[in-house]
């Protein structure tokens, strides 16, 4: 599916695709290769103006998701842009350098699974509330007492989704106190193609479902 109007995009601030820290902009306008998008939260400054930019966007085709990605060029800012006859908004403008290709699922970009979204974590069978989870890993409440909780400890993980259930070991790398929560942070160990091809997917559909609703 080609990039249009309205469509939600990630924007890194280089040329790569593999950086982890992105920004989320809505396309207001679409003219040949130039591109007229909402200013980000936190603003990207006059600085940039001219710096190389990576862009990726979510794209249904049937029931293919898949992410796409292009090389651009910050070309300017506007502070005024007009988006009705009564309404000025500040935007980007955006000159498109690379036609768009299919890139892979970030491991470290990690989602916050809404409710009913159908992946569950399940330790020493007991459910834990998912904080956010990656092709990497996941991060986690600790509702109730586990026996190895501490940096480098191992945990026996399952993973269900969409009803299938996949064992994962993971390794114990964060334990933060959160007001009255313990959030655990574990990274993957070993994770088997079955369960990176249906956890990839399901990332993506998340994704895609929060940024059709502008979250």
């Amino acid at each position: 599916m080609a990039i249009r109007h309205g469509s939600i995009v990630e924007i890194n601030l280089d040329s790569s695709s593999a950086r982890a820290t992105s920004l989320k902009a809505r396309i207001y306008d679409v003219i040949g290769k130039r591109f007229i998008l909402s200013q980000t939260s936190p603003p990207i400054r006059p600085s940039h103006v001219e710096s190389n930019l990576y862009i990726s966007y979510i794209s249904k085709e049937g029931n293919s998701v898949r992410r796409l990605g292009f090389s651009a060029t910050l070309a300017g800012l506007s502070k005024d842009y007009k988006l009705s006859s009564e309404v000025c908004v500040p935007a980007l403008i955006v000159e498109m350098k690379s036609e768009p290709k299919q890139i892979s699922l970030r491991k470290g970009f990690r989602i916050r699974p809404p409710g009913g979204s159908g992946i569950s974590l399940t330790i020493g069978g007991r459910e834990c509330e998912i904080v956010d989870i990656s092709l990497s890993g996941v991060r986690f409440v600790q509702g109730f007492f586990l026996n190895s909780t501490e940096p480098a400890n191992w945990l026996e993980c399952r993973l269900t989704i969409d009803g299938q259930s996949y064992s994962v070991e993971a390794k114990i790398i964060r334990v933060t106190q959160i007001s009255s929560s313990r959030h655990v942070a574990a990274a993957f160990v070993e994770v088997r193609n079955d369960l990176q091809t249906v956890l990839s997917r399901k990332i993506l559909m998340l994704e895609r479902r929060q940024l059709s609703r502008g979250l």
